[in-house]
């Protein structure tokens, strides 16, 4: 599986999104560019500790919920899954301030060293951690087509 604690998956997924700009259009799903990137960096945040976002999912998501997204190639449903309120703090400021802040949030977590609580999944090893937000990354550039 992909993580962005390995530095070629890692370094395919900033590649990527340096194709992003402002303006690119969404497939699916209400966010615009500048607003899916602050979500990405809140997301990182959590990741980090940094923001707590408690566990508000149930035996299903914490056990077999998170075993399928994070140890499978199966991919989100398109505009089927409600963010966690603190993953929706930031509002778009600079686009090249956030996305160096994006950046450098996702520096940080491919490094972390300890966990932290997923809203849907529970507590997370940063090894679960590096895979979960790969994949989160890469599902967020697909619906922007990069």
């Amino acid at each position: 599986m992909p993580t962005i604690r390995n530095p070629e998956d890692l370094s395919s997924l900033q590649s990527r999104f340096t194709r992003l700009t402002p303006a690119s259009p969404a497939a699916w799903g209400k966010f615009t560019a500048p607003a899916m990137i602050c979500h990405r960096g809140d997301s990182l945040r959590v990741a980090l500790g940094e923001v707590q976002s408690p566990f508000v999912g149930t035996w299903l998501t914490r056990t077999i919920g998170k075993w399928l997204v994070i140890n499978t190639p199966v991919r989100p449903p398109r505009e089927k899954i409600e963010t966690a309120p603190e993953m929706l703090l930031t509002a778009p400021a600079s686009w090249p301030a956030d996305q160096d802040r994006s950046r450098e949030l996702l520096e940080r977590a491919s490094v972390m060293t300890t966990g932290s609580v997923h809203p849907g999944f529970g507590r997370l090893t940063p090894d679960q951690w590096g895979r979960l937000i790969w994949k989160h990354w890469d599902h967020h550039l697909r619906q922007f087509g990069v």
